[in-house]
């Protein structure tokens, strides 16, 4: 991760600079920033006023956070902790979106290939597959989950339409979108 640290009616000492390395350090190990982090932190003192604000920023993750204090040392603290928070609740907020999505459904079905109904006659074998529900999406929206997602088929509903949707990518490249009669 690149750090880069600006004073702003301040003079950067090396005690101050090395302090907010080693105190924001920790940051790294999260996400991506290791490879692809870069933190930008301004430093300013008006009067009394000693103020600490952040920028980190990734390939695919952007945080910042502000704060102002009587003593530059305890700005560069809180700092580190609302940085840390922040991540902190992203991370847990991704993993629960990923959680989710591997949850199995309320309903179980064990043995359903040897049930078999009162005539002694045998059910076809029901394979369970995961369904992911997506929000509710325009048309637009649901192309560009699609583009993003491995599946090249997707059930949503429809804002435009208010209706239950499939849309699929083609072989040509184009969208396929079946809209519900119901």
């Amino acid at each position: 991760m690149e750090f880069y640290i600006t004073g702003r009616h301040v003079e950067l000492t090396d005690g101050i600079r090395d302090y907010a390395i080693k105190r924001l350090k920790k940051i790294e190990s999260y996400f991506d920033f290791k490879e692809n982090g870069e933190l930008h932190i301004i430093i300013s003192v008006e009067k009394y006023r000693h103020t600490a604000e952040a920028n980190l920023m990734s390939k695919w993750h952007k945080f910042s956070a502000k704060v102002e204090t009587k003593d530059m040392y305890s700005s560069i603290d809180m700092l580190e902790d609302k940085l840390m928070s922040q991540i902190k609740k992203h991370k847990d907020k991704l993993m629960k979106a990923e959680k989710g999505k591997n949850r199995k459904g309320d309903m179980v079905f064990e043995n359903l290939s040897s049930m078999s109904d009162s005539k002694g006659e045998k059910h076809s074998e029901i394979v369970e597959e995961d369904l992911e529900a997506s929000k509710p999406m325009n048309t637009e929206e649901a192309m560009d989950e699609i583009e993003m997602a491995k599946e090249k088929i997707m059930m949503f509903y429809n804002v435009d339409f208010n209706k239950m949707c499939i849309i699929r990518k083609r072989k040509d490249n184009k969208y396929g979108l079946t809209i519900s009669k119901y």
